[in-house]
């Protein structure tokens, strides 16, 4: 791709330095020509009004003063010619002797015909006209300054030269310099390319070091970041499935326990039947595990379905907390609503909200002495229970997968909680009441549902 890129800058750079080359040589030949005739006028003006007064013989004055007057941009020579078209003096009498026809039908032309503006540019010679005038009276003569642009060919010749030095020089500048750059573009994506092969090949240790000062060295700081996260989630990964292992293992080990004691005789008939409670009791706990795993698994795909709609918070809790119902009736809890606030509906989806109060009321009515207390303010829902609380460090630790500081259940349902919140753009947190027990805050955006409706 660098070579490419190179060789398009190498073909831009020269087609730019041939077309500035012509526009330059076809600028400085006009610039030259426009100027000698600039000049060729203005000697032509001094020198008609006094050509009679110094009687022009050999015209090597003329040729002085207009080396003078020129600014010694070129040399000149003159024809005086009558309206006849005869010479009456020249400055290479042996061309234009005078006495004689002139003979050159463009010198006439620009002596004495009004459409040629007063001068002349051909590739032979550059000249100018000016009438002959003796104390401001017309004579009838004119003036002709000619010279051969041979002089100004060499001139733009030598500025060329100069220019093509010069070009040559910016080329070899700008070819190092593009070499240079190229291998400062070129090292960092190679660094970059083979960083990304290790990231592949999930080695993430090692950090990239480009200090260009630019959008590598961003770049290269965001293959960083991305490094330390998945090497993070690679390890929540294996770490997960090692809980996970772990947690499968104990009911599979007790079904097959109590299996093969069954098969072996090894029970009494009469502690059967309580032998095969505990092999489905473990059955449905691991059941329920592997149903937790599968929708927490699910909750961190991107493509999850998710069905999100207007959810009125007060009707989501009163049905969460009938679903719960029983087991307050078991432990002879209590649960009671508060509710403040004007805005309680929120953007969600009814099933994952209901999951997610179903998991933080089962976590507050097992840690529960006597009563729960849920409080409802503007999508802000607020969990106490007037348990023991949370031991020093497990406010963060409870929404980790397979957490379970009191080693009850599988760990599970607080870091669904959590991904659900997550998922609708929300957070939750835990945290000690100041009089004592547990709180968990479920923070949830409440939209402006009319604003929406009127766009």
């Amino acid at each position: 791709m660098f070579k490419r890129i190179f060789l398009g800058y190498l073909a831009v750079l020269l087609v730019s330095f041939v077309v500035l080359t012509l526009a330059f040589s076809l600028t400085v030949r006009q610039y030259l020509i426009n100027d000698t005739i600039a000049n060729l006028h203005r000697v032509a003006e001094t020198l008609s009004a006094s050509a009679t007064q110094q009687k022009m013989q050999g015209g090597w004055h003329l040729r002085g003063a207009f080396f003078s007057l020129a600014n010694r941009i070129a040399y000149a020579d003159y024809l005086i010619l009558q309206d006849n078209g005869i010479v009456m003096d020249s400055s290479e009498q042996e061309i234009y002797p005078a006495g004689i026809a002139v003979g050159d039908d463009a010198f006439m032309n620009l002596a004495f015909n009004s459409d040629t503006n007063g001068k002349l540019v051909t590739s032979e010679r550059v000249a100018v006209a000016y009438p002959i005038a003796i104390d401001g009276e017309a004579t009838g003569a004119t003036l002709v300054l000619y010279t051969r642009p041979d002089l100004l060919t060499q001139l733009n010749q030598a500025i060329l030269g100069i220019l093509a030095l010069a070009l040559i020089a910016g080329v070899a500048v700008s070819l190092i310099a593009g070499v240079l750059a190229t291998r400062v573009v070129v090292r960092p994506m190679r660094q970059l390319k083979t960083r990304a092969l290790e990231l592949a090949g999930r080695r993430f240790g090692g950090k990239l070091e480009i200090n260009t000062g630019d959008e590598l060295e961003e770049l290269a700081d965001a293959f960083n970041e991305m490094s330390d996260r998945l090497a993070a989630y690679d390890l929540s990964q294996k770490d997960f499935f090692q809980k996970a292992s772990h947690e499968l293992k104990t009911p599979l080990m007790s079904i097959q326990g109590y299996a093969e004691a069954i098969k072996d005789e090894v029970i009494p008939p009469d502690e059967v039947e309580q032998s095969l409670s505990i092999i489905i009791k473990e059955s449905q706990r691991m059941k329920a595990l592997v149903e937790q795993l599968i929708y927490i698994s699910k909750m961190e795909k991107p493509n999850e379905d998710y069905n999100p709609g207007q959810l009125n918070l007060e009707k989501a809790i009163e049905e969460a907390v009938n679903a719960v119902h029983s087991l307050t009736l078991e432990k002879e809890l209590k649960i009671v609503v508060k509710v403040s606030g004007e805005n309680n509906y929120i953007l969600g989806d009814p099933e994952k909200i209901h999951r997610l109060m179903i998991n933080t009321l089962g976590n507050a009515l097992r840690h529960s002495q006597s009563m729960v207390e849920i409080t409802i303010s503007n999508g802000d829902i607020t969990i106490d229970d007037d348990g023991p609380g949370f031991k020093p460090g497990d406010e963060k630790k409870i929404f980790d997968p397979f957490y379970s500081s009191d080693k009850e259940g599988s760990g599970l349902g607080l870091a669904i909680s959590r991904a659900i919140a997550e998922k609708h753009g929300g957070s939750i947190s835990a945290e000690n009441r100041p009089g004592g027990g547990a709180r968990i805050n479920i923070t949830l955006p409440v939209p402006d549902f009319k604003n929406t409706e009127s766009k």
